[in-house]
């Protein structure tokens, strides 16, 4: 199969320019994962040694049980808009169906609990994977007295290609359930096969945005990062004032980051789905929307 990069990558940066909408949607999530800030600054406001036990373990259920509901939330709207987003990104490739905000979203419902079986059959593997690999290397430092952890250290180079491919997998997985109209589990298998097929593709694909993104989102938000890492000085010389200004930057810093993120988000994503319908493009037998 021929297949090329550049077509992707260049149908990637039109996609991405042209449907503003995408970064919309995927700035919602984000910014509803801010909301661990305030809760986070408020524990830290809260839970003081001089209190009795009582009240500092109630702060601590609170926080726990707040930074619980948080993460449900941040979940099921993250999915939502990637699921959306997806929709947007096959209609936008076919030059079909509405792209307008309202219409992805509620176009996408129908999507929404297959692609949450995704997202937690990858999640729950992938983290499962993780869990034996370093209990292992836990295990096996112990034994060895530390000799253990060198020798292995070569195999942590492999595990950022490894999560490259787990973000392939996932987006592949998330493409097929609306293309193919699989199940959730069978848009996992169809993913995987497809990944495994082509891993050079995906590798490099991956490779070209994320590091070309990141790039370039560390460049622009550096600048914006310096008055936050002052916060603490002026903390310390309790001058109210400049603490006032460090909070009201950070209140316009998230959002900006926020921004930015999705639309570096949007890039990959779109980067990745593209390369799953050139390669599974059967003309007539795709689905359409």
């Amino acid at each position: 199969m021929n297949f090329d990069y550049g077509n992707i990558l260049t149908s990637t940066f039109q996609i991405t320019w042209k449907h503003k909408v995408f970064w919309g949607i995927l700035t919602i999530p984000l910014i509803i994962s801010f909301a661990m800030i305030p809760v986070m600054f408020l524990f830290l406001y809260f839970f003081d040694e001089t209190q009795t036990s009582e009240i500092n373990a109630l702060v601590t259920l609170s926080f726990f049980f707040f930074s619980f509901i948080i993460t449900i939330a941040f979940t099921f709207i993250q999915v939502f808009a990637l699921s959306a987003v997806t929709l947007g990104i096959v209609r936008a490739e076919r030059g079909e169906g509405s792209l307008k905000f309202i219409d992805l979203l509620q176009d996408s419902r129908e999507y929404f609990w297959r692609q949450l079986g995704v997202f937690v059959i990858i999640q729950f593997s992938v983290g499962l994977i993780f869990a034996i690999f370093f209990a292992f290397v836990f295990v096996a430092t112990m034994v060895t007295m530390g000799l253990a952890s060198l020798c292995l250290q070569p195999i942590m180079i492999f595990l950022t290609p490894f999560m490259f491919l787990v973000i392939g997998v996932l987006e592949a997985a998330h493409t097929a359930v609306i293309t193919e109209n699989l199940s959730a589990w069978d848009a996992v298998k169809r993913g995987f096969e497809i990944v495994r097929d082509h891993i050079w593709k995906y590798i490099i694909i991956t490779v070209i945005v994320y590091f070309g993104v990141t790039l370039i989102s560390s460049f622009l938000m550096f600048p914006m990062f310096i008055p936050l890492m002052a916060f603490p000085i002026f903390s310390e010389t309790g001058s109210e004032i400049l603490i006032w200004v460090s909070v009201v930057f950070a209140c316009i810093f998230f959002p900006i980051m926020a921004f930015i993120s999705a639309i570096s988000q949007t890039l990959l994503k779109t980067a990745l789905d593209l390369t799953y319908l050139h390669l599974t493009h059967k003309g007539e037998n795709q689905v359409m929307i």
